[in-house]
């Protein structure tokens, strides 16, 4: 008999009176362990209709490349409403795409928490989902179980080689080795550089040098003060920019000894510091960035202002006005354009200090970006609450603040978008507001979501959101 006849025979006379056959060696697998004899008659019976639809008849097999069966799954696999609502995403959502991912993404995470895993049935489909969607493939594990790491180790393609150490600088490949090194070991990445240096092009120094942006450090500074010295102008910007985010380099030292004789505080009462423009520079100041004067037409001074503004430790300002950071930028308050050169200074270096303090005298997304996510969270409700003269210039820190936000900053938001010209905030916060609001926020969004809107962009948003509440609740209590 062959192996669909002995298989036919196990079906019709049951597996109590007829044993399931072995799967033949030409197909190339192995039956799955631990099975029941009526699962292993149901297991090959699936399969035997695959090959009878086949139109070849199936050859030999190698036996190196035969898979081994999947190890059993010690989780339990999340059934009933949970299985179903996912089964609802991946099939049929019942909301926009971008919300079904990262309510998938929610399912994921609640499977995690409750130590469920996914169907195996619905493991196709998921990883199809998450062959094109980086947030759902970052929240596969642990959810995906055995069944579906085994599954992945079916189709995973082999990890591109770093590039050689040997390998010559200016290459992609070594381009890109010497960023990963930079973020791994500063200094080995600065050794390769320094050590490739003069083999490099001017283009391909100044990208390189570029890199030292990560980890910056003071141990930089005697190769970025070589690049001063370098002959393309490119390189030379590039270093000057990476000393202005070193207060305590030698650059810093000349530019304060420039600065300093420029201010000068004045007033008995009204305290002011007067700000002089500086003189043409020398053939140092020429080395560290001052541009020359041009060849027709009027120096630009205030340019050459910015610049040692920029580069000069904050700490100038403070000793001149002998008061803190807070105090001397109120006394700045009419200078705007010494102001944008305090906040470069200040958003290069990460100086809380002064960045709050410039921050009570300007808005500024500069500053607002560079404050730790829970202040910065704080301040952006503030200033909607505050009436913003332009809240659309706080909507990409509000597209990139950690969800789900705060109930205050909810709130606020929801009041600014609720107003008269509240449906171009929504508009462009459509595809983070629905998931960054709170649950708490849910029923403000029904609210206004009955009332009559006439802006079509306001409606969908709000909608979305009440949507994707409502989905999310309901997976939450599926898993509990």
């Amino acid at each position: 008999m062959t192996w669909l006849d002995e298989l036919r025979t196990a079906a019709l006379v049951g597996t109590g009176r007829h044993s399931p056959p072995s799967p033949p060696a030409g197909l190339g697998v192995r039956p799955p362990e631990g099975l029941s004899r009526e699962e292993e008659v149901l297991d090959q019976a699936a399969m035997a209709d695959v090959v009878t639809r086949a139109s070849r008849t199936p050859g030999e097999a190698p036996a190196a490349t035969v898979p081994l069966a999947a190890s059993p799954d010690p989780e339990p696999e999340a059934t009933g409403e949970a299985a179903r609502l996912l089964e609802l995403l991946l099939t049929q959502p019942p909301v926009g795409l971008e919300l079904r991912n990262q309510l998938v993404v929610d399912w994921l995470r609640l499977a995690e928490h409750s130590r469920r895993r996914v169907p195996h049935r619905l493991l196709p489909a998921l990883f199809a989902l998450a062959q094109t969607k980086a947030a759902v493939f970052r929240r596969l594990e642990p959810a995906i179980g055995t069944r579906g790491r085994w599954l992945q180790s079916l189709s995973r393609t082999s990890v591109p080689k770093p590039a050689d150490e040997g390998a010559e600088l200016g290459s992609e490949d070594a381009r890109a080795d010497l960023e990963r090194l930079r973020s791994t070991d500063p200094a080995a990445a600065r050794e390769r550089l320094a050590t490739h240096w003069d083999d490099l092009s001017a283009r391909e120094r100044s990208n390189q040098l570029a890199l030292l942006a990560t980890n910056l450090g003071s141990d930089d500074e005697e190769l970025l003060e070589r690049a001063l010295d370098d002959k393309a102008k490119g390189v030379r910007e590039v270093a000057t920019g990476l000393l202005d985010r070193l207060p305590g380099s030698l650059r810093a030292g000349r530019m304060a000894a420039r600065l300093l004789p420029l201010l000068h505080l004045k007033g008995l009462l009204n305290k002011r510091i007067d700000i002089d423009l500086p003189p043409d520079p020398d053939e140092q100041a020429l080395r560290d960035g001052i541009p020359s004067n041009q060849r027709s037409g009027e120096p630009d001074r205030l340019a050459r202002l910015d610049i040692i503004i920029r580069g000069a430790p904050l700490e100038v300002w403070t000793s001149v006005s002998g008061r803190g950071p807070a105090s001397t930028v109120e006394l700045l308050k009419p200078e705007p354009r010494v102001l944008d050169g305090l906040i470069t200074a200040a958003v290069s270096r990460k100086d809380l200090e002064w960045i709050r303090a410039l921050l009570t005298v300007r808005t500024d997304v500069r500053l607002l970006g560079s404050l730790p996510v829970g202040e910065r969270e704080q301040w952006l409700e503030r200033y909607i609450r505050n009436g913003i003269d332009q809240p659309l210039t706080l909507v990409p820190l509000l597209r990139d603040l950690p969800q789900p936000w705060g109930l205050g900053l909810a709130d606020a938001l929801l009041g600014l978008i609720a107003g008269k010209n509240g449906g171009q905030m929504a508009a462009m916060l459509a595809q983070v507001l629905p998931t960054a609001l709170p649950p708490e926020a849910a029923e403000q969004c029904r609210r206004l979501l009955e009332r009559s809107d006439e802006d079509p962009a306001r409606r969908r948003v709000l909608r979305d959101a009440v949507q994707y509440q409502a989905f999310r609740q309901s997976l939450t209590e599926a898993f509990q």
